[in-house]
């Protein structure tokens, strides 16, 4: 996958990821960390419909493009991805958001999935 952008959002969450290890507490790093995960999960269902795209499967929406990407072989669990989907959705309307500590979790886990896709793709 030669995808820059979702290359790029992969480098910016891995550093948004160590600040708000340094303190978990501070505001700022934490909002930082949400949104960042949330133009990396962006680009990475905008890169799976691509892919989909040009295989001639028909997408629509995210749950669509991950599924398109397991049946490609892009991603191995869309179980997983289903769940960083839900988890951006509720990052994005924060009144009823994940709790802090379930979320940096599934942030974790999701840093580590865009890190392989982008590996996968060199």
């Amino acid at each position: 996958m030669d995808d820059a952008k979702l290359s790029k959002a992969a480098e910016l969450l891995d550093a948004a990821w160590a600040a708000f290890e340094e303190d978990r507490n501070e505001a700022l790093r934490a909002a930082a960390l949400s949104k960042v995960f949330e133009v990396a999960f962006e680009y990475a269902w905008k890169s799976f419909k691509r892919r989909a795209d040009d295989a001639g499967l028909e997408v629509y929406s995210p749950r669509d493009s991950i599924k398109a990407a397991a049946k490609l072989g892009m991603i191995d669990s869309p179980e997983v991805w289903n769940e960083f989907l839900n988890a951006r959705n509720l990052s994005v309307h924060d009144d009823v958001g994940l709790d802090d500590e379930r979320f940096a979790e599934v942030v974790d886990r999701f840093r580590i999935a865009v890190r392989e896709l982008v590996d996968r793709g060199r």
